[in-house]
């Protein structure tokens, strides 16, 4: 188990450097000059440009950049933005935003998603399967941005249930309708996965076993079908968590929510290369720790897999 863990920590390294790398040569291939952006309408002084290129090192070529961020970074010293900010302040401010809006996406589609999976899966061909499918279906082909407005429209403007906007300060009722639009789309997915898996494994030889034996209905679903269908249902949780939190661009965006994607967004317009590859940095972190998790719940969910 050691071993493994070890085995595990050390591939994360490459992952997260080829992951800031090709970041960082994206943010430093945008067209345009964010220097010159800073002065806006007013005419470029070269001297004062020069000083803030020299400044945050802009002068200096791409891979010099991208090395002096990594050895900044080892001490958790990402620079500061062009407004003279501590980076690693302005993500202090956006970062709990974005995992308040991310667990509570997560919680909504693991539990509605499973739920109606299962309820689904064990009641295949009936006609609540069949209107599980088809609103599944449609949250599916629905992008973001409109399952977002619809929600804005109908949950906020007409029938004033809950706030169509978050701000830079939400509580648990401003983020409750981001959170359900976020993660509506992984719901339907955990949905049809869930069906898939326990309409697969009711029709398995132990479990035909476990019956003859006298175990009765609910022991063989918790016990054998619930407990085998879950692993892959888990390992797309695993891998959705941090997901939800690189991809909450789209959603802050609609809902004005002042978080990570806000901020990510805001920075990639203005050419900040130290600020977008911060966030992504940390995002990576997020992912690989969460994949590293959920390997570890496959053997207490599965007693057939052990680690060498």
């Amino acid at each position: 188990m050691g071993k493994y863990l070890l085995r595990r920590i050390l591939q994360m390294i490459p992952v997260v450097l080829g992951t800031t790398l090709l970041v960082y040569a994206l943010v430093f291939a945008l067209p345009g000059d964010p220097v010159k952006a800073m002065f806006g309408d007013k005419p470029v002084n070269e001297a004062v440009a020069a000083q803030i290129r020299a400044e945050y090192n802009l002068d200096k070529p791409f891979i010099v950049q991208y090395f002096l961020f990594l050895k900044n970074a080892l001490s958790l010293n990402f620079g500061e933005t062009f407004a003279g900010q501590p980076v690693i302040s302005e993500i202090g401010r956006a970062f709990p935003v974005t995992i308040k809006l991310a667990l509570m996406a997560f919680c909504f589609e693991a539990i509605f998603g499973c739920v109606f999976g299962v309820i689904s899966g064990l009641k295949k061909g009936k006609w609540y399967d069949s209107v599980i499918l088809i609103v599944s279906l449609l949250l599916i082909s629905v992008p973001t941005f409109v399952t977002g407005f619809l929600g804005q429209y109908l949950l906020g403007v007409k029938w004033r249930i809950l706030p169509v906007t978050a701000g830079s300060n939400p509580g648990f009722l401003d983020l409750l309708m981001p959170a359900m639009v976020l993660g509506s789309v992984s719901m339907a997915y955990i949905i049809r996965l869930a069906r898939s898996e326990v309409s697969s494994n009711i029709a398995q030889d132990y479990v035909r076993t476990a019956r003859a034996k006298g175990m009765t209905n609910t022991s063989v679903t918790f016990r054998h079908i619930l407990r085998n269908s879950m692993i892959p249902v888990v390992t797309y949780l695993g891998q959705d968590l941090g997901a939800l939190m690189g991809g909450a661009m789209i959603t802050e965006q609609i809902f004005n929510i002042h978080g990570v994607g806000f901020l990510t967004y805001q920075s990639i317009l203005k050419g900040e290369a130290n600020m977008v590859v911060s966030v992504v940095t940390l995002l990576t972190l997020v992912f690989v720790v969460c994949n590293l998790l959920v390997d570890m719940l496959y053997a207490a969910l599965d007693p057939r897999i052990r680690y060498a």
